[in-house]
C-alpha cells in the first residue's frame, strides 16, 4: 500500500489533496453527448483519450473537438494553466492543459491551493501513484472514481529544489521513451520498405492518386468476378494489378492445406476452460493477448474447428481487415472469433507469408478487395486469390531472417522505453524516501 510503502517512510512532509489541492470537474450537461450542434466552434474540447496520449508521452494536451457558443453555454470554459487527471475508465493518468479549453465531467483540473506545490510536480506526483489510484475504484462495469476519493489522496510535498529535480529526471525520462519509441517505428516501417525492395516491387505508381486519375473509363470486357462498383476499378487498383499478375507471383490458394472461419459466441467469458482469442489481440507479426480469456468448457463441441495450431495463420477479417500473424507456442490450442479467418500452409514459409500480408502490398490487395457495405469485411475466397511472390525457400527464408531481426530490434527499443519511466520513477521514489541520488 502506498501509506505503509512511500508515505510513512516519507523524510517530507505528508498532507492530503484537501489540504493542499483545488479540484474542479468538467462540464457538458447536454445529453445526448455527440449532438452535432453543439460543436465544430472556437473552443477546444478536450476528452479523456487525449489525456491519456499525452500523459504516455508528456507532451502537450491535443484536442481533435471543439465547441461553439451552444456547446460553451452546458459546459465550462478552463483559462487557467490546470492539471487534467482522468477519473473515468482509463483512471489516473494526467496531462498539463496550458491553453483555454473545456472538458466533460470525466475529467478533473486540478491547482495548488498555495505555493508549496508547483503543477509539474503535481503532474508527475500523480503518474507516481497511478497505480494506487487506479485501485481505489471499485469494480463496476465502467471504473470511475469521484472527488471525495480524491481529496482523500495523501501528497508528500518536499521542497521546491526537490520538486524541481523530480519534474526534471521525469522530463528526462520521458524524452528519452519518446525517442526510443521513435528509433522503434523507424525500424518497423523499413520492414516494408526492405521488403518491396527484396521483391522488386514498385507501389508508387498505385500511390499516384491524382484528380485526373480519378477520372477514368472502364470497358464491359474488363469487368471481372461480376464487380461492377467503381471503387473496385480505381486507377491506382489496376496499375496495381498491373504489376502483381505475371510469373513472379502465384495463388496463395496454391498453399492452403485447410482454412476456416473463427467461432461466433457471445459474450460469455470465465475465468478457466477454452483461452480464446480476440481480434483485439491479433497485432500485425505478432499475437499478444495480454489479459486472456476462456470460453466455458461446455462449448468444447461448438468451437471444435475453430482451433488454432503452432504455425497456422490468423488475419482479421472486419475491423482493420488484413492484420495477420502466425500462430506461436505460447498460444497453441486457443479457440479463436468469428472476425478472424485461420489457415494453414505447406511448401511456403508461414511466416514469410505473414509478413508479406502485412505490407503495403498486402494491405492494398484487401483494401481493394474488401467487400460489404454496412460492415467491410473479407471472405475465404479473397484470401485463395491474394497473389503471393513465387519465389525459392531460400529466399522466403533470407527474407525472414533479416525481418525478424529488424521486429527484434524494434522489440528491444521499446523494452527500453519502457524502462525509462521506471527507472525514472525508481529515482524519484528514492528521493521522496529522502535518499541522495
Amino acid at each position: 500500500m502506498l501509506e505503509k510503502n512511500i508515505i510513512s517512510k516519507s523524510a517530507h512532509l505528508v498532507s492530503t489533496f484537501k489540504k493542499k489541492v483545488k479540484m474542479q470537474r468538467g462540464r457538458f450537461g447536454h445529453r445526448p453527448r455527440n449532438d452535432p450542434r453543439y460543436y465544430n466552434g472556437i473552443y477546444p474540447f478536450i476528452q479523456t483519450g487525449n489525456i491519456v496520449k499525452a500523459s504516455s508521452s508528456n507532451e502537450m494536451i491535443e484536442f481533435t473537438q471543439t465547441l461553439n457558443e451552444l456547446g460553451l453555454s452546458t459546459s465550462r470554459l478552463f483559462d487557467e494553466k490546470v492539471v487534467v487527471i482522468t477519473i473515468a475508465a482509463n483512471i489516473g493518468y494526467t496531462a498539463i492543459l496550458d491553453y483555454p479549453a473545456c472538458f466533460p465531467d470525466s475529467l478533473v483540473a486540478l491547482t495548488s491551493k498555495d505555493d508549496s506545490i508547483s503543477l509539474e510536480y503535481l503532474n508527475v506526483y500523480i503518474r507516481f501513484i497511478r497505480d494506487y489510484i487506479e485501485k481505489l475504484a471499485p469494480q463496476a462495469a465502467q471504473k470511475n472514481i469521484n472527488l471525495k476519493q480524491l481529496s482523500k489522496l495523501p501528497i508528500i510535498v518536499p521542497d521546491m529544489d526537490k520538486q524541481k529535480l523530480i519534474v526534471s529526471i521525469m522530463e528526462k525520462a520521458y524524452t528519452e521513451k519518446v525517442n526510443k519509441e521513435k528509433e522503434a517505428k523507424i525500424l518497423l516501417n523499413s520492414m516494408d520498405e526492405y521488403l518491396l525492395q527484396e521483391l522488386s516491387f514498385d507501389l508508387s505508381p498505385a500511390k499516384n492518386i491524382t484528380l485526373k486519375n480519378r477520372i477514368f473509363y472502364v470497358d464491359s470486357n474488363e469487368l471481372t468476378e461480376k464487380r461492377f462498383d467503381p471503387f473496385y476499378y480505381q486507377t491506382h487498383y489496376r496499375d496495381f494489378e498491373a504489376n502483381t499478375y505475371n510469373n513472379r507471383f502465384i495463388k496463395l490458394g496454391n498453399f492452403i492445406t485447410s482454412i476456416s472461419y473463427g467461432a461466433s459466441v457471445e459474450n460469455c467469458y470465465t475465468n478457466e476452460g477454452i483461452p480464446f482469442l480476440r481480434i483485439t489481440d491479433l497485432k500485425e507479426n505478432e499475437i499478444n493477448s495480454e489479459e486472456i480469456v476462456y470460453l466455458p468448457i461446455k462449448m468444447e463441441k461448438k468451437i471444435s474447428s475453430s482451433r488454432v495450431q503452432k504455425g497456422d495463420i490468423l488475419i482479421s477479417r472486419s475491423g482493420t481487415i488484413g492484420v495477420c500473424s502466425m500462430v506461436d507456442e505460447a498460444h497453441d490450442g486457443f479457440a479463436f472469433g468469428s472476425f478472424m479467418i485461420r489457415f494453414s500452409l505447406s511448401d511456403i514459409n508461414e511466416k514469410f507469408v505473414a509478413y508479406f500480408i502485412n505490407s503495403s502490398i498486402g494491405k492494398m490487395y484487401f483494401e481493394r478487395n474488401k467487400i460489404g457495405a454496412v460492415q467491410e469485411n473479407i471472405t475465404i475466397p479473397i484470401i485463395k486469390s491474394l497473389l503471393v511472390p513465387n519465389i525459392t525457400r531460400e529466399k522466403q527464408n533470407s527474407i525472414v531472417r533479416h525481418l525478424d531481426d529488424i521486429k527484434d530490434n524494434a522489440t528491444k527499443l521499446k523494452q527500453q522505453s519502457v524502462k525509462s519511466i521506471e527507472n525514472g520513477l525508481l529515482k524519484i521514489k528514492q528521493i521522496l524516501l529522502g535518499g541522495e541520488l
